[in-house]
């Protein structure tokens, strides 16, 4: 087993990552030459330009899969999101319409602002974690508050 990569926007036109089915095999075969095996494709998902239901994203995934072993690209694709913190992430845990990390539903990579933490981030990560679910906050370095104090994410 090669290299795994956790956060990937390879799913083509469903986000602002690859925006075509030759744009991903290439990017997907640029992976496999770095040594990556298995790849975790999370696109945007609730941060307010775009919506990916679990479901949506299961099936692109597949498809994805296909072209992958149609064009010989030994890549192996799992469905995931990269959610954003919002009032609404809570009613799409309810509604069972979130991809984790692993296949138990315990790892969530969750999505800050840039400009800030919200207010209500605290709450939700312990709703969260109530519910069995770890937040994976991605890209805090993009985040002006967290670099400013990153003992914010305590």
């Amino acid at each position: 087993m090669g290299l795994i990569d956790l956060h990937c926007h390879l799913l083509p036109g469903l986000d602002d990552g690859s925006p075509s089915m030759e744009t991903s095999l290439k990017l997907a075969q640029e992976a496999v030459a770095d040594g990556v095996s298995h790849c975790l494709l999370t696109p945007h998902h609730l941060n307010g330009h775009y919506v990916n239901h679990k479901q949506d994203v299961i099936r692109a995934t597949v498809a994805f899969q296909e072209a992958l072993e149609e064009a010989q690209i030994p890549l192996t694709v799992f469905p995931g999101q990269e959610v954003r913190v919002s009032d609404r992430v809570l009613p799409a845990l309810e509604a069972d319409d979130l991809l984790y990390v692993d296949e138990e539903g315990r790892y969530l990579l969750l999505e800050m602002p840039s400009g800030g933490v919200p207010t209500f981030a605290r709450q939700l990560v312990f709703e969260l974690l109530q519910h069995g679910v770890t937040p994976v906050i991605v890209h805090p370095e993009r985040n002006a508050a967290i670099l400013d104090d990153p003992s914010i994410l305590e």
